[in-house]
């Protein structure tokens, strides 16, 4: 089954010709697909049959839950000493 190509992401919907790329699916369908969205296509390496698989696994990961407040010792330690708390309010002259 073959998808009529668009001129814009099947992902994210990008309308930018300059950065669209045509992608050929494990299905055997193509679609469109911007820059960003077909790295991450050939990187993941798992084969989507389809739109809809494209899109589910390559949807914004935004909304997902941050790793960046698991923490540990060192981002502990780079928070510290580069958060404003540390700073205050005073700045450098040049």
């Amino acid at each position: 089954m073959m998808q009529e190509s668009g001129n814009r992401c099947a992902v994210c919907g990008a309308r930018d010709e300059r950065a669209l790329v045509q992608v050929l699916l494990a299905g055997g369908c193509a679609t469109t697909l911007c820059g960003t969205h077909a790295l991450m296509h050939r990187r993941s390496g798992q084969g989507q049959r389809s739109v809809s698989e494209l899109r589910a696994s390559l949807a914004d990961r935004r909304g997902r839950d941050d790793r960046r407040h698991d923490g540990d010792e060192l981002g502990a330690a780079l928070a510290a000493a580069f958060g404003s708390e540390k700073r205050g309010t005073q700045r450098r002259r040049a």
